[in-house]
C-alpha cells in the first residue's frame, strides 16, 4: 500500500500506524477514473486474500483507501473530506455519475459489496498485484469515447473502443514505479469498432 501512494506509516508509542493520505498523480484524472482506480485496487486485494483465514484484514485496506480516495478528491477540487462525501453522496453510497456514450447518464459506487471469505479467488492470477496501469494517463478517456470518433479513420457519432499501443506484457515483472514509468509513456488510440478489429486482424496500412 505504501508503493501506491495511499497511505504513511508513523510511529506512537512504539506502534505503527497506518494513515490515508491523497495518491496526488491522480489529481489531474476525472472523477470516474479516480474512483475506479480505488474499485480496482480493494477488488484485486480482496481476490487476492478471500481464501485465507485473516480475509477481515482488508476491512483495514479498504478504509485506508476510502480515505484515500476522499483526500485524493479532496486535493483535486481543494476542499475538505467532509465536503467531498457530500458532493458524490448518492443514499447511502459513495458514487460518480457520467455520461456514456449515448448520452445515458449512469452511475458507480464506490465498493460496497463486503469481504465474505471464499472457498476460491474470483480470479486466477489471484497472486498477481491488481494492473493500475490505465489510470496514470493524463488523456481523460471519458471524454475522446464521448466524442464518438474514430482517431484513425475519422469517422464520427460510432461507439469507440481504446486501443493500448503497448501491451501490458511489457509490465510483468516490473517494480511499481518501473511501471508506473510505462504507463506514462503508454499511448492509446480511440478507434470505432471496424478499425478496432481491423488492427487486431493486421488488417491496417
Amino acid at each position: 500500500m505504501i508503493d501506491t501512494g495511499a497511505m504513511k506509516l508513523i510511529y506512537h508509542n512504539g506502534k505503527e500506524i497506518w494513515k490515508p493520505k491523497a495518491i496526488y498523480r491522480l489529481k489531474n484524472c476525472d472523477d470516474l477514473e479516480i474512483l475506479d482506480y480505488y474499485n480496482s485496487m480493494i477488488r484485486g486485494f480482496y481476490n487476492y486474500y478471500c481464501i485465507a483465514n485473516n480475509s477481515s484484514i482488508i476491512n483495514s485496506y479498504k478504509y485506508i483507501m476510502e480515505y484515500s480516495m476522499y483526500k485524493t478528491y479532496g486535493t483535486k477540487y481543494r476542499t475538505s473530506i467532509s465536503k467531498v462525501i457530500g458532493k458524490f453522496r448518492a443514499g447511502k453510497d459513495f458514487a460518480v455519475k457520467f455520461r456514456n456514450s449515448k448520452g445515458v447518464e449512469k452511475m458507480r459506487v464506490f465498493y460496497n459489496e463486503g469481504f465474505k471469505r471464499q472457498k476460491k479467488a474470483f480470479q486466477s492470477n489471484a497472486d498477481l498485484v491488481p494492473n493500475t496501469i490505465k489510470y496514470f494517463s493524463s488523456t481523460k478517456l471519458i471524454d475522446r469515447i464521448k466524442a464518438r470518433e474514430c482517431e484513425l479513420c475519422g469517422k464520427t457519432n460510432t461507439p469507440i473502443e481504446i486501443h493500448h499501443v503497448h501491451r501490458l506484457k511489457d509490465l510483468q515483472g516490473k517494480t511499481f514505479w518501473e511501471a508506473l514509468m510505462i504507463a506514462r509513456n503508454r499511448k492509446t488510440i480511440a478507434l470505432c469498432r471496424e478499425c478496432h478489429k481491423k488492427l487486431h486482424c493486421g488488417q491496417l496500412n
